[in-house]
This record gives C-alpha cells, sequence and structure tokens, in this order.
C-alpha cells in the first residue's frame, strides 16, 4: 500500500495516512482532534516522448484534477462545545456568595476544566473557567480575613475578662464580724470626745443639725446619698464610703433606737465599706457599738432621720447629722372579691 501526506484541518500539521484509510475518521496524533482522512491526490504521469496524444487516447483517458484542500469539519467531525466543569466551576463560586462553601468545589472544578482544556483543543470555555477561579479565590481569602478577624476578637476578650478578674482579685471584700464589747476604762475624756465626735455614753451626745459627717479609719464622711431597702439604711459618703444599718423594725417612720456598746441582745448589723490602696474592705459589728437613731413621720414618701453612731474600732469611728429617706412606693393591695 503506498502513502500520502496530508496537513490536519484542527492543528495544522502534517500527518501521513495509508491510501486505504482515505475517507475514515481517525485522532489526530498531534492535537487529539477527530477528524476524516482525506483522498490521496493523484499523481499525474509525466508526458512520454511522443509530443502529442492521439484524439482516441485523450478521449479513452479521463481528466484527472487534483481534490480542493480541506478548510473545516465535514458532517463526520465533532463540533467544538463548552467545558461542562466551566460552567459547573462559575456557577459554585457565585453559589458561594449566599452559601459560603461553593468556593471550593469552584476551584476544583476550574482547575479540572483547564486541565482538560489543554488535552482537548475542541473544549471550549477557558474564561468560564477563569473567571470561576477568581471568583472563588477571592471568597476563599474574604473568608480567611474574616476568620482571623474573629480570632483577635475573641483573644482581645480573653485577655480583657483576665485583666478584669485579675483586679477583682485584688479587691476582695474583708468582712470582719465585730462581737468584743469596748470597757468602760477606753472611754475618751470630754476634751478628746469633743475633737474626735466619739462617745462611749450615747444618751448624752445631741443630734447636730448638720447633714451627716464623720470619721471612718481616719477618712473623712460626708453624707451624698441615704436610701432605705426593706430594713436597711445605707448611708454614702461622697468619696465612696458607705455606712449601712441592717436588720431595722418596719416600716421604719416615727421608729426611735438608743444602743449602748454594753447592751446585748439582737440588735442591728452595722457594716462599714471603705477603699484602701484600691483594695475594698468591709467590716460588720454586731454589738459593742453605740447608736442613737431617730425617724421622723412620713410626709409625700419623705422621712428625715437623726443619727449619732460610734464604733469600737481601733481608729474610734463615728458618723452624726441629719439624712432624709424617699420611701418607696407600697405594693398595691388585692381588691375584695
Amino acid at each position: 500500500m503506498s502513502e500520502f501526506n496530508y496537513s490536519c484541518p484542527a492543528c495544522g500539521q502534517s500527518n501521513v495516512s495509508e491510501t486505504a484509510l482515505a475517507g475514515m475518521e481517525i485522532t489526530c496524533p498531534h492535537c487529539h482532534a477527530s477528524i476524516i482522512v482525506p483522498e490521496a491526490p493523484v499523481v499525474v504521469p509525466e508526458e512520454t516522448t511522443a509530443p502529442e496524444a492521439t484524439a482516441e487516447t485523450a478521449a479513452v483517458s479521463p481528466q484527472l484534477e487534483t481534490p480542493p484542500p480541506f478548510t473545516g469539519y465535514d458532517a463526520g467531525t465533532a463540533p467544538p462545545r463548552t467545558s461542562g466543569l466551566a460552567i459547573a466551576s462559575l456557577v459554585c463560586s457565585l453559589a458561594s456568595l449566599v452559601t459560603c462553601v461553593g468556593w471550593l468545589p469552584g476551584i476544583i472544578c476550574g482547575h479540572m476544566a483547564r486541565s482538560r482544556m489543554r488535552r482537548d483543543s475542541s473544549l471550549k470555555g477557558r474564561g468560564l473557567a477563569k473567571a470561576g477561579l477568581v471568583i472563588g479565590y477571592s471568597i476563599l481569602m474574604l473568608e480567611v480575613a474574616a476568620a482571623a478577624v474573629q480570632v483577635w476578637v475573641v483573644s482581645s476578650a480573653v485577655k480583657k475578662a483576665a485583666m478584669i478578674a485579675k483586679q477583682e482579685l485584688a479587691t476582695n471584700t474583708i468582712v470582719v464580724t465585730q462581737t468584743q464589747t469596748t470597757p468602760a476604762a477606753a472611754v475618751n475624756p470630754p476634751s478628746e470626745r469633743a475633737a474626735t465626735g466619739w462617745a462611749s455614753d450615747i444618751s448624752t451626745v445631741p443630734f447636730p443639725s448638720q447633714p451627716v459627717t464623720g470619721k471612718l479609719h481616719g477618712m473623712d464622711f460626708i453624707l451624698k446619698t441615704a436610701a432605705i431597702h426593706a430594713a436597711n439604711l445605707r448611708l454614702t459618703s461622697e468619696n465612696g464610703l458607705e455606712l449601712e444599718i441592717l436588720g431595722l423594725d418596719q416600716p421604719v417612720e416615727g421608729q426611735n433606737y438608743q444602743i449602748q456598746p454594753t447592751d446585748a441582745g439582737a440588735n442591728p448589723q452595722v457594716k462599714v465599706t471603705w477603699s484602701t490602696g484600691g483594695v475594698v474592705q468591709s467590716m460588720t459589728f454586731t454589738k459593742g457599738y453605740g447608736l442613737k437613731l431617730q425617724f421622723g413621720p412620713a410626709k409625700n414618701r419623705r422621712v428625715s432621720g437623726n443619727i449619732y453612731l460610734c464604733l469600737p474600732d481601733d481608729s474610734k469611728s463615728w458618723f452624726a447629722g441629719i439624712f432624709e429617706l424617699r420611701l418607696p412606693k407600697a405594693a398595691a393591695k388585692p381588691k375584695a372579691s
């Protein structure tokens, strides 16, 4: 069998084929496209020494012509088609704008589509695959950045919580229950009592006419607010000092209390709170203190009061003066049926 050369209509490369394969569909060895082998060209023999052909010879020998070159796909050649993986890459990447996870299959399909298109030149869709890859990688970077921001926010919150916990550990409340009584020998002389405002015999001490003032562990107490909650009276100083009388009788209006340091029994508790060097401390007294406390009548839910208090601590803390309370609204009584 004879062989002949022809050009691949898809890639233009020169191929060699046998004449018996003319008209059959084969795969180009260069670009792997499906092509139809053209007919072998007819070789016209050279003229003999006879100068002219006879009319009879011309009538017997048919006129031979060279076929036109193959310029495109014929009916037996597969037309170009768009890669389904390229389409899937773009669709999945766009879907990740809603699902937040479509970028992963979009990137995978995009790389697979580009790989197949490099092997098969009949596949189209390089632009679709490229767009799917660009969108997929862009969304991936955005999600990585968002995750990094969340990690930073969580770490900042943890650090802040640790600092707050450390500060709270540094401000633990120290509670001391005072039960001892003050002996009579410890009573200050009149001159010192007048200077410090502290006295153990409260029956001889008059109520001052100015708002509550005093001394708590050497710190000045100047009344800022006075409040009553349930059976507890709280007086707060401008510098954060607190005095609480706990367990008063209800209602408080019209009540009078006079408790000597030597009295024993179920007396109201006295609690003082202060801060030293950033550490909050408190002391609670159940006995050993002197208290004179009076509440006036209620008028328009307001009650005025007078207090004198001396504590048996080492600093000889004391409080004296007048205050005014605003009573809470009484709960509505249910209607009788």
